[in-house]
């Protein structure tokens, strides 16, 4: 399953959205006037809040997954990229890499290239 991080934000933004809705509608049940018709029935409200909470389960699963798809990628073109550089051209790599890194995270292993 391959999504485009755009493609997530967008369907993040309409959940968000929706539940906004499920949230107004409560609210303007709680305040309206008892011979006004309800917007929606406390229970099509009940039944939206379980869709929207598994999309959002679902988006966010995704996303962890996406993350880790993208960890992955990253992680080997750093591999592949080091193989290819002289010891002192990896050492600058590596450093290069680890100050990019805002979280201190490293994507390169140092697997094989003989500068452990």
């Amino acid at each position: 399953m391959s999504f485009g991080n755009g493609r997530i934000s967008f369907l993040g933004k309409r959940i968000t959205a929706a539940l906004g809705f499920i949230q107004y509608a409560a609210h303007s049940r709680a305040h309206r006037k008892t011979d006004q018709p309800p917007e929606l029935t406390e229970e099509q409200e009940a039944q939206l809040k379980v869709i929207l909470e598994d999309s959002r389960r679902q988006i966010n699963a995704s996303r962890m997954e996406w993350d880790l798809k993208l960890q992955d990628i990253r992680t080997k073109t750093n591999e592949r990229i080091a193989a290819i550089l002289n010891e002192e051209q990896r050492k600058n790599f590596r450093q290069l890499i680890k100050d990019a890194d805002p979280h201190g995270r490293s994507t390169d292993q140092g697997h094989g290239h003989g500068d452990h």
